[in-house]
């Protein structure tokens, strides 16, 4: 299974209408100037949530997406979740919630 659903930042990248065939996801490659992915990259982690600076100013002030189904903040619950029980359940859980 791809992690590139499971974005540095929180987000599910599987919800966007844009994955797979218009993006690839949180592939780093892809998003070299993303805050989030550099940062994690150099602390050579995961993804934000496992941090010891978690959540810091910048993740905290981020929205990753506007849909109404999204709120402010629900990206670092994203990661805690994922803290908890690991990406690849997370995964599981976001791909059957986010169905079309």
């Amino acid at each position: 299974m791809s992690h590139s659903e499971a974005a540095f930042c929180g987000d599910y990248c599987g919800k966007c209408p844009n994955y797979p065939d218009k993006c690839r996801g949180c592939v780093p490659q892809d998003h070299v100037d993303c805050y989030f992915v550099k940062c994690c990259l150099g602390k050579d982690i995961e993804h934000c949530g496992l941090c010891e600076e978690f959540p810091c100013k910048k993740l905290s002030d981020f929205v990753p997406d506007d849909r109404p189904e999204c709120p402010k903040g629900y990206h670092l619950e994203n990661l805690r979740e994922r803290v908890a029980i690991g990406t690849m359940e997370w995964l599981e859980i976001q791909r059957n919630k986010w169905k079309t």
